[in-house]
């Protein structure tokens, strides 16, 4: 017959079920997966409390009727079956006690034959009816079960019987309860029929160690019978299965390690171990696959609390234990496991039953760090934090921070942790249960422990079982954090400023190799040697020790000082060197730092504007050689020849410059370093690639003892287009000297003119000067032409011809890059013919000397708009 589960057996009015499993009360709470010499690895999940009292009030199981179904297993036991006896037992039925109460008015009277005798029941109702209202298991194997059966087919049947079944249909026992029948007017109110009113029972059964250590479920008979000992004439209720609980409940309540022992408390119940007296807690490397560990309990093991929870339970109450194991015996850092084993044989190898607990320690614990601060920055105390999170805490719970130097391979110094909350690591790490506990904050003191510098330092974080030195005499798990080398120095310059009494310098120096070296001195070096120093007294940065907490005595790193000096000694670069020496003078045992490059001169042109006709420039010019050099020039040096070829002194000097006095501050007058200057551009200017020259100078010619700032190339007008002869500009032309078709010009072929003729005489002058900067690309020399020069401009190829009779009056060379009024050469001519195309190769425009196709265009037009230039 198969089994079902419920919950609560008033909760089934239905007039057949085919099969009940009780649980709360009427069950066993079950833990884990367990048979008898069976191993349960399921993890441990400590049971939840049920409610152990469950009544049930609703008829169920089966009627006599249903024993003839099942004879081949009745015929097995002292219950006879109704079949063989020749009993009545067709007419059990199964009715809801809530819906019928309407047959107390349905009573009929019967007459018998031999007397008048008036009955009170319903003698045509053929039901069977029946139900169990509680069945329970205690703590002392006592199985409870009251409830009630009623029939017309129990008539003449005296005896009354309930019988209890196991798995196999095997009687376990039975129990006559005729004398102790329960008033059950309630059944009598639903089920008319005879002896409803006593048809109650309430009957408790011992069972036996055996029975409750190998029943897995139990099914009850209730039998009216005429036979005293219940075998014949029966009317049997068949009540459905009832589960015995065999599940294996535990749980553990201590593990711990103290004195150099493994203490693991808790407690294990199942009534599977009804049958084994013999509780023994064992540990199991499973890392290695060996038992390493195992202790008989004994002693008080009472679990009153147990017993409360699980009164299904066999011995629940007994169900505790408390032990110790030797650490010798045990490799905390593999996984080891806590076996709880019920067995029939003192040394557990009889007939077992297990409860594996979950392992106490995992042996792939997650063993994470970090070292927040090593903080030596008040030059007093070494003060270490950070955070260690290792579940093997739980066991070597002792915490040990050691400082250890690399350097010697020697532990300087220990110290006992105190715990710190951290919240942060244990969001960080929601696996590590002890994360949130993890923190550590130790000090040293810096005389006792004597750092060396230059060495590395370690510090290692310990968890051990033993309290005693730094742990290393127990099991331990250890957490190296990256070395610190202790042979940090730095420094900042916070502020220079140069002064004519000499340089203002204020910063702060600190350094590792500083401890034993007292004196603090601060030089100023120009171009690599010493020219001023003064001793310093440190006072306290702590926005430094802040920001730098493990370099040595940060916290006290200050200066601020004036090193006397004539600043217009300084040239070149300036540095500042930072020292600590072990002598008074600062020139014995020294550690230095050296400051970056600042230099002593320093300038810059903000705006050169060239407009058509003037030049605008501004800048600032600061040097330390200034003081004795009052006067102020601009100086202009042609790109190409390097020669000067204008010079102006500027004025309007010492403008306000906060900007630089920021920038350059150890630059003498920085603040008040611009200039400006503007002028008409002069002839011998124009059509120039210049470089400016920023002259400060002691001569008011702008000669002498001087100091210059140069600029970039500057272009004036050089990338315009200009007229060959300077002097005279456009001048006049005569009809056949004008591009194009013009009078005059008839003799030539088309009439066609493919350039512009400058005679010499409206256009006097030897120098031909470049119309447009550019590249040479080519001298030669053509009949018809003479010597030319040809110069690409990048649009524009121009050739100069007809103006040089030999190549001696030629002064450019091909590659050569000029720029606009160079001279190209010296006409010793009647004129020089200026050509413009933009077809870069001479042979094919010099195809089309004649041909006005637009391929030679008209110079004068060029030169005079400036067109793309």
């Amino acid at each position: 017959m198969e089994e079902s589960t419920i919950f609560n057996l008033k909760n089934f009015k239905s007039k057949i079920l085919p099969t009940i499993t009780v649980c709360g009360s009427a069950l066993f709470l079950m833990h884990g997966k367990v048979s008898a010499d069976q191993i349960d690895n399921t993890n441990q999940k400590q049971a939840s409390v049920q409610t152990l009292d469950q009544n049930n009030t609703n008829t169920n199981g089966t009627s006599g009727t249903d024993n003839n179904n099942n004879s081949d297993a009745a015929t097995a036991q002292a219950s006879s079956q109704a079949a063989d006896n020749g009993q009545n037992v067709n007419n059990q039925q199964n009715t809801n006690t809530d819906a019928a109460a309407d047959q107390a008015g349905a009573n009929k009277q019967a007459t018998t034959d031999n007397n008048q005798e008036t009955v009170t029941y319903d003698t045509k109702d053929n039901g069977n009816y029946a139900a169990v209202d509680n069945a329970s298991l205690n703590t002392n194997g006592q199985l409870n079960i009251d409830g009630w059966h009623a029939t017309n087919d129990a008539k003449g049947k005296d005896y009354h019987y309930v019988i209890v079944l196991d798995q196999d249909n095997k009687e376990i026992a039975r129990q006559n309860v005729t004398d102790d029948a329960v008033a059950r007017p309630d059944v009598q109110r639903v089920h008319n029929v005879y002896g409803a009113g006593q048809s109650g029972f309430n009957v408790q059964f011992n069972l036996s160690k055996s029975v409750l250590a190998n029943t897995s479920s139990i099914r009850i008979i209730s039998r009216y019978s005429s036979d005293p000992y219940g075998n014949q004439n029966n009317i049997d209720y068949w009540f459905a299965p009832i589960t015995v609980d065999r599940k294996n409940y535990g749980y553990l309540d201590i593990v711990s390690v103290s004195n150099g022992q493994l203490n693991v408390g808790g407690w294990n119940t199942t009534n599977q171990a009804a049958d084994k007296p013999y509780h023994i807690i064992m540990v199991v490397d499973q890392t290695t696959g060996q038992t390493v560990a195992q202790q008989l309990v004994t002693g008080d093991n009472q679990r009153d609390d147990i017993a409360r929870i699980y009164t299904q339970i066999d011995g629940a109450g007994q169900s505790g234990f408390n032990v110790h194991f030797s650490l010798n015996q045990l490799n905390l850092n593999h996984k080891l496991q806590v076996v709880s084993r019920y067995s029939t044989s003192k040394d557990g190898m009889g007939s077992n039953v297990d409860y594996y607990f979950t392992p106490i320690t995992t042996g792939n614990y997650t063993n994470q760090g970090n070292l927040d601060s090593f903080n030596v920055s008040n030059g007093q105390t070494l003060t270490i934090t950070g955070w260690h999170a290792d579940d093997i805490s739980k066991l070597e719970n002792n915490h040990f921070l050691i400082l250890f130097d690399n350097t010697a391979n020697k532990q300087v110094a220990s110290v006992n942790a105190t715990t710190v909350a951290r919240p942060d690591v244990a969001r960080a790490f929601p696996s590590v249960a002890t994360a949130g506990q993890s923190g550590y904050k130790v000090s040293f003191d810096l005389a006792g422990i004597n750092l060396v510098p230059g060495h590395s330092y370690s510090v290692v974080s310990r968890y051990s079982t033993s309290a005693e030195d730094n742990g290393g005499g127990g099991q331990y798990t250890d957490y190296w954090f990256a070395p610190v080398n202790y042979s940090q120095q730095a420094s900042a310059i916070d502020s220079i400023k140069t002064t004519k009494d000499g340089v203002q310098v204020a910063g702060w120096m600190a350094s590792d190799y500083a401890a034993g070296r007292d004196n603090a001195y601060v030089l100023i070096m120009n171009n690599g040697k010493e020219v001023a120093r003064q001793k310093v007294e440190l006072f306290a940065r702590p926005d430094v020790a802040k920001a730098f907490p493990g370099l040595y005595n940060s916290a006290n790193s200050g200066f601020n000082t004036l090193v006397k000096l004539d600043p217009t000694r300084l040239t070149g670069n300036l540095q500042v060197l930072l020292r600590f020496s072990g002598s008074a003078d600062g020139n014995v045992d020294c550690v230095d730092q050296w400051s970056k490059n600042y230099s002593t001169s320093a300038g810059g042109f903000d705006e050169i504007n060239v407009l058509d006709s003037s030049i605008y420039v501004s800048g600032w010019h600061a040097s330390e050689q200034t003081a004795d050099k009052p006067y102020q020039f601009l100086i202009f040096i042609d790109q190409n020849t390097g020669k000067e070829i204008y010079r102006q002194q500027v004025l309007d000097t010492n403008n306000s410059r906060p900007d630089l006095a920021k920038a350059y501050p150890q630059i003498l007058d920085s603040d008040k370093a611009g200039f400006k200057l503007g002028f008409t551009i002069p002839s011998s200017l124009d059509h120039h690639t210049v470089r400016i020259i920023h002259r400060f100078t002691n001569d008011v010619y702008g000669n002498g003892n001087s100091v210059d700032m140069w600029s970039d190339p500057i272009s004036i007008h050089n990338n315009r287009w200009a007229w060959p002869f300077p002097s005279t500009g456009q001048g006049s032309f005569m009809g056949a000297q004008l591009f194009g078709v013009n009078p005059g010009g008839e003799f030539r072929q088309n009439g066609f003119h493919d350039g512009l003729d400058f005679g010499a005489y409206d256009h006097p002058g030897s120098q031909v000067h470049a119309i447009h900067s550019g590249t040479i690309v080519g001298v030669g020399y053509t009949a018809g032409l003479d010597w030319y020069v040809l110069e690409d401009t990048g649009e524009y190829l121009i050739v100069y011809q007809e103006a040089f009779s030999n190549r001696g009056n030629i002064n450019v060379v091909p590659g050569q890059k000029i720029e606009v009024g160079d001279v190209i050469g010296n006409r010793d001519t009647s004129h020089v013919h200026i050509g413009i195309t933009r077809e870069h190769n001479f042979n094919r425009a010099l195809a089309k000397s004649f041909t006005n196709d637009g391929t030679w265009l008209n110079p004068l037009e060029i030169i005079r708009n400036g067109l793309n230039g």
